[in-house]
């Protein structure tokens, strides 16, 4: 029995090393690739052209595509570790160019500084998530409602409003959600491990779990920058 458990408590912490590692490449590579394109002018003007023209279909566009890619990747989990490297890819990349506007706006020491304390932020939230002894699945309704309400006042004041004190307070709400998102999902690596432990596809299963780490990651960068961030 107990080298049953042994056996179980290095595969759990194997699994969570290669969970941990792709959300970590995910992220460097999202921070590459945002930067890839800030830099290009031309085609951070035409990001932002259609971002201006197009507001309506840009924030559906921005909300609908980074969660069809979650789905994909989970639908092909089972089946291709390559096709599901290469969603993962996609989902990367259109987060890319939704984050352009932020790389462009802000100064790069700010990019810098919000991604250290964002980091550190990220580890000690995924550290309790993990360690806890508290069942968060009873958290999963709740931090789903405060996503829906958040994304709904988001496009509000993006379309009518366009209040900045509302967006700063909006940007905070989104830290204190994220921030329980990454415990939760975080805590989520165990349930997912035991589901598919048995599976000989547990590295494209570690890249479905690496996909919410990531946005979680990315959305509390993004909140955090827009109220410390120095704007250029």
């Amino acid at each position: 029995m107990q080298t049953i458990d042994k056996v179980k408590s290095a595969g759990l912490a194997k699994f969570t090393s290669l969970v941990y590692l792709y959300t970590g490449l995910g992220i460097a590579l999202w921070t590459i690739s945002v930067q890839a394109i800030a830099n290009n002018q031309a085609l951070s003007m035409v990001i932002f052209q259609g971002m201006a023209q197009h507001r309506i279909i840009s924030m559906i566009l921005m909300i609908g595509i980074p969660f069809a890619f979650i789905s994909i990747c989970s639908r092909l989990a089972t089946k291709s570790y390559f096709l599901t490297f290469l969603s993962y890819v996609g989902f990367i990349v259109t987060l890319s160019v939704i984050g352009v506007p932020i790389f462009y706006m802000y100064s790069a020491r700010s990019i810098v500084q919000t991604l250290t304390v964002t980091a550190g932020a990220f580890v000690v939230s995924a550290v309790i998530g993990f360690v806890t002894k508290k069942d968060l699945t009873t958290w999963s309704r709740t931090l789903f409602t405060g996503l829906i309400a958040i994304i709904v006042v988001e496009v509000i004041n993006g379309l009518i409003f366009h209040s900045t004190p509302l967006l700063m307070l909006t940007s905070a709400a989104v830290i204190i959600l994220f921030l329980f998102y990454i415990a939760f999902d975080s805590q989520n690596i165990k349930r997912i491990y035991q589901n598919y432990s048995d599976s000989e596809s547990l590295g494209a299963i570690a890249l479905v779990a690496s996909v919410s780490l990531v946005l979680d990651f990315v959305n509390l960068f993004m909140s955090i920058i827009q109220i410390f961030g120095d704007s250029n």
